[in-house]
């Protein structure tokens, strides 16, 4: 298991909204994590499964808005990365409804790397674009 990845100020993007919804997500790994260390993911996985894609449904629509509210000129790509996690939340879900073995392991494994290379690299690329466009 990777080490533990928790929010802290560095993970900020400098929008509260933006930044509440990243904390969610932050506080539904450690709830995965914790789980698993403690021998009890499979009980909860199909709650934090849940949680995630509609944490991420409903997050997605709100940073796509802001982005093409200012011209964001990455919003094409950002998008396309919003779509492959998308894919792959599915995937985890498909295999966990079919029983598969060690999807909240995997799924740990997987959400860890993307909030290092989705929230804290590409996420921030936008910030200081919708904070001079006055988003905060």
């Amino acid at each position: 298991m990777n080490q533990p990845i928790r929010w802290d100020p560095s993970c900020s993007v400098n929008v509260a909204e933006l930044d509440q919804q990243h904390q969610e997500l932050f506080r539904t790994v450690a709830e995965l994590e914790h789980a698993l260390r403690t021998g009890r993911a499979d009980a909860v996985i199909n709650k934090l499964l849940e949680e995630v894609i509609e944490h991420t449904i409903n997050h997605f629509a709100t940073e796509e808005r802001l982005m093409e509210k200012c011209g964001y000129p990455g919003l094409d790509a950002h998008r396309r990365d919003h779509q492959e996690l998308s894919q792959k939340l599915t995937m985890f879900n498909l295999s966990n409804l079919a029983g598969g073995p060690d999807v909240p392991a995997a799924l740990l494994v997987f959400l860890q790397a993307w909030l290092q290379d989705h929230i804290l690299k590409t996420d921030k690329e936008y910030s200081g674009f919708l904070n001079n466009r006055g988003v905060h």
